[in-house]
């Protein structure tokens, strides 16, 4: 048996005791995202995850298109995919726009001095000097 049909027998298998297809992609994505967040170093980390979640449901897709051969559709690929990627996605997508809101509410917060380099500029927290 090659890896392709290998594969495919393994996937049809969790499914058939998890019970809904749709929901494992939901939940494997979500499972993807969380161990590869926890695992990552601090400031880039969704966004590697993200990638790697992406990676892995683009990898699940071809072994499905090799596996179902002419029976494959355009229809199921866009739903798996949108099914993985949804939380994954919205997740990085929130926490990205709550540190932008967050960095301009400190650089419009600390009073600018006469010839201090502003916090966003550094992209640093300024350093008090007396």
């Amino acid at each position: 048996m090659d890896l392709v049909h290998f594969y495919k027998s393994i996937i049809d298998l969790i499914v058939a005791q998890a019970g809904s297809a749709a929901l494992l992609h939901v939940h494997v994505g979500m499972a993807i995202y969380l161990a590869v967040l926890t695992a990552a170093p601090p400031g880039r980390g969704a966004i590697v995850a993200l990638q790697v979640v992406l990676a892995a449901e683009l990898g699940n897709e071809a072994m499905d298109w090799l596996a179902a051969g002419a029976r494959w559709t355009w229809g199921d690929t866009l739903s798996d995919f949108a099914l993985t990627m949804l939380w994954p996605a919205a997740i990085t997508a929130v926490g990205a726009w709550r540190r932008r809101r967050l960095r301009r509410a400190i650089a419009t917060a600390t009073p600018s001095r006469t010839g201090a380099v502003s916090s966003t500029a550094s992209r640093r927290a300024p350093i008090a000097s007396t």
